[in-house]
Order: structure tokens, then C-alpha cells, then sequence
């Protein structure tokens, strides 16, 4: 696996960033500019040439193009194409590197009360490469939400959350995906996932887990972030989504099946989520499909 040592503070400055899916046909053009360019490929295929290399990132990998080289569609999608992109702005990486060539342990200097520069660290992201969706997702679904709603308020929140990325595409090239707190966030969110609708039971998480629950949330939170109250809420306001898309029911309908009673509680939990009310969400749709 090819990957790329970038050298920091500071650390890569976001632009913009987008959530999308391409239709059949569809073909991105050739380009070269002076920023990186992170594709996150979610279903579908996407075909990308960098300075006559050809890539195809399919389901669950990510490819980063980097500042300075020419890109450009090789060849156009044959499906719907769902990616997520990023795009940063940061010096050219110091050099490539293989995995096993990366010195994962090494120790980094520190700072002392005499420095007047920040020491120089190497930080590392793939270059091409499989990823964990699961973990990423819902970091790039913040991160889009945040930057479409951008405020004095929340600014600095919106680097921090692209902090949260790259460390999870770090942790991700150290085999934690393999690891023991890996496995133990994936029971963790099968819980979830089985018991979102109903009212946050910690005792009965730890009865089906057989963890200490603490343990299993740190898990959780190395893996994707999220506490697992905030996971629950993240399951629900997904299907949310979906309901508010593709059925006719009531917004108290909706908020009732996906596990909120109160209908009040729902709709600020959902805006709070996604920067919209469910009626505004259902409308935005409805207008777009139309």
C-alpha cells in the first residue's frame, strides 16, 4: 500500500468539501491545481487518471490526488456513483512510503519552554487504499453538514472534525480496523443497531455485549467518534431521513418509529442533526426530485 507522509503542524487547511453521486455517464474532467483532492467512494465505481496512473475506487476505498498533478476521468461511471470529496489545501508530501517502512513507534521530539518553532511531525494518509466506511461516514456526514451551514459558531468546529478524519484515516493504515477495540466497536454498534428505537439501556448494552461498557465506548469512540448515545441518535435520525424521503408518514409518525415519543424532542434533536426541520428536509427533497 502506497501512502503518503505529510509533515506537520500546520495541519492541512480544508476549502470545501461535497457529498454527491454521479449518474451514468457522467465523467469528471481534467484538471490541475494546487490542492488535494480526497475521494470517498461509498457504491458505485469511479474512474480517475493522476499524471497518466489509472485508478478505478470502488466501494469502500478512498483516493487521494494530490496537489500539483493532473487529473482527469479516464473513463465514465456505469452506475450511480455515491463519493464524498474533500478538498485541502497543504505542502506536497516529504516522500511516499510502503507500510512496513513506516516507523510507527518511533518517538517524537517534544517541546521545551525554549522553542520558538513547532517541531516538524509526520503525519501519513493512504494514497489508495481500502477504508472503513462505517467509522468514516458518519465523520464526512458532519463535516458536510457543518460546512453547508458554516458560522462564526461553528468554524472552528468544522477543522476539528477534519482533524477527527485524518486521524481515522491514520488509524486506519495501522491495522486497527483488525485490532480487538475494532472488533469490540463493531459488536458495539450491532447493539445499536438492533435496539436504536427503543429508550438507551447502558445495563442492557452491557448484558448483550459481555464488555464493561465503558470499555465498549471507548471502543466506539476510538472507532467513529461517537458516544453511544450519540451513535443511537445517529441510527435514528439516518432512518429519519430515509422515511421523510420515501414514505407518507407524519413527521410524529416518523420521530414515533424511529424511537423519539416526543414529537417536540424530535424535531430539534432531527434540526440539530442536520440543520433542517423534518418538514424543511422532506420539502428540500420533494423540490429537488421534482
Amino acid at each position: 500500500m502506497e501512502i503518503l507522509e505529510l509533515l506537520i503542524p500546520p495541519l492541512p487547511q480544508l476549502l470545501t468539501v461535497g457529498h454527491t453521486t454521479w449518474k451514468p455517464g457522467n465523467q469528471h474532467f481534467k484538471r490541475r491545481f494546487d490542492l488535494y483532492d480526497v475521494l470517498f467512494v461509498v457504491r458505485g465505481k469511479f474512474y480517475m487518471t493522476e499524471e497518466e496512473i489509472a485508478y478505478e475506487i470502488g466501494p469502500g476505498q478512498i483516493l487521494v490526488l494530490e496537489s500539483g498533478l493532473e487529473h482527469w476521468g479516464h473513463r465514465p461511471c456505469e452506475e450511480e456513483t455515491e463519493i464524498y470529496w474533500v478538498h485541502l489545501k497543504h505542502a506536497p508530501p516529504s516522500r511516499k512510503v510502503n507500510f512496513n517502512a513506516v516507523p510507527w513507534s518511533s518517538v517524537l521530539p517534544q517541546g521545551t519552554d525554549k522553542d520558538l518553532f513547532p517541531t516538524e511531525q509526520p503525519f501519513y494518509i493512504p494514497k489508495y487504499a481500502n477504508i472503513d466506511l462505517h467509522s468514516v461516514v458518519p465523520v464526512l456526514n458532519e463535516i458536510v453538514h457543518l460546512h453547508r451551514t458554516l458560522c462564526r459558531e461553528n468554524a472552528v468546529l468544522l477543522h476539528v472534525k477534519l482533524g477527527q478524519l485524518l486521524v481515522l484515516l491514520q488509524a486506519g493504515l495501522r491495522g486497527s480496523m483488525t485490532s480487538r477495540s475494532y472488533t469490540v466497536c463493531e459488536e458495539m454498534k450491532q447493539a445499536l443497531h438492533q435496539s436504536y428505537t427503543e429508550p438507551f439501556n447502558a445495563e442492557a448494552l452491557e448484558r448483550t455485549l459481555h464488555y464493561n461498557l465503558d470499555y465498549a465506548s471507548r471502543c466506539l469512540k476510538r472507532h467513529t467518534g461517537m458516544s453511544p448515545l450519540q451513535y443511537q441518535h445517529y441510527l435514528r435520525i439516518e432512518e429519519a431521513k430515509r422515511l421523510l424521503r420515501h414514505s407518507p408518514l407524519t413527521i410524529g409518525e416518523i420521530g414515533a418509529k424511529v424511537g423519539y415519543s416526543d414529537d417536540n424532542y424530535f424535531i430539534r434533536t432531527f434540526k440539530s442533526k442536520t440543520g433542517f426541520s423534518p418538514g424543511a428536509y422532506r420539502r428540500i427533497y420533494v423540490e429537488h426530485r421534482s
